[in-house]
């Protein structure tokens, strides 16, 4: 009897330790692709971020596995991203994350070298997760948070959607019909006092050639599509974030793709 109770206490933790690992590969059933998550981080001679007056980068951001091209598209995209967020200045940059980890410390010793005055530390935090995926279609949110001097620093909400089975990044255009567009400007205007007819940017908006556009980054959750213009997009960084939140079945009738329309 002692020996039965031993083998089941040890086959329970068995499968204590398989969901935990399955739990961070966030696997979604029924599906070709899953995600695991790194994470890159460098201090200045070793310093403490929270202690604060610290130069520091951290970066976390999944890698998918799974069906070879997909997986390879998607982790390329990630890479891009993280690649042009870090390293904004080089658009023909091909680092990898670890250096870019390394060139971003780098860069501030340089720095403080040519003016020994400086003594501004610079901070780089970008996180990734996944927010949404079934068999078709996948959504990454990253959040980044970066100061490298100035008057104020740079944070952002970024979202990357891509087609599960191929790995094809997929634009505003492969997601919604052309009608999401008027109905979100209508519902922009009414939240934000423009009447309509008016100039969009009559009331201190900062629309290119004066024309409503969807924002750059829209996102998918189980139950939601989220629209978020980052700071500098359509108005003064004063103004901040504009974010905008519609339950999947209020635009079901804009959605092109049976995979974002799917809440599971």
């Amino acid at each position: 009897m002692r020996k039965l109770w031993i083998v089941l206490v040890i086959a329970g933790l068995f499968f204590s330790c398989k969901n935990d690992e399955k739990n961070e590969k966030i696997e979604t059933e029924n599906t070709t692709i899953s995600f695991n998550s790194k994470t890159l981080e460098k201090s200045l001679d070793d310093c403490e971020p929270e202690q604060g007056e610290c130069t520091f980068i951290s970066i976390n951001y999944p890698i998918a596995f799974g069906k070879d091209d997909a997986a390879a598209r998607i982790n390329k995209s990630i890479q891009n991203f993280i690649r042009n967020t870090v390293d904004y200045e080089d658009e023909s940059s091909s680092k990898t994350p670890q250096e870019l980890v390394d060139n971003f410390i780098a860069n501030y010793q340089e720095t403080a070298s040519e003016f020994p005055e400086y003594e501004l530390p610079w901070e780089a935090t970008i996180t990734g997760k996944t927010l949404f995926q079934n068999e078709n279609m996948i959504c990454l949110q990253f959040n980044t948070d970066m100061f490298t001097g100035g008057a104020h620093g740079y944070r952002s909400v970024n979202y990357l959607n891509f087609d599960a089975k191929t790995g094809k990044k997929l634009q505003n255009t492969d997601l919604f019909t052309a009608q999401f567009r008027d109905f979100v400007e209508h519902r922009f205007r009414e939240k934000h006092h423009i009447p309509e007819g008016s100039n969009i940017n009559s009331t201190g908006m900062f629309f290119e050639n004066d024309e409503f556009h969807l924002p750059a980054n829209i996102g998918f959750s189980k139950s939601e599509v989220i629209l978020h213009y980052n700071a500098y997009e359509i108005a003064p960084y004063a103004a901040g974030d504009f974010r905008m939140v519609y339950p999947k079945s209020e635009i079901e009738q804009f959605l092109k793709t049976s995979s974002a329309k799917k809440q599971a």
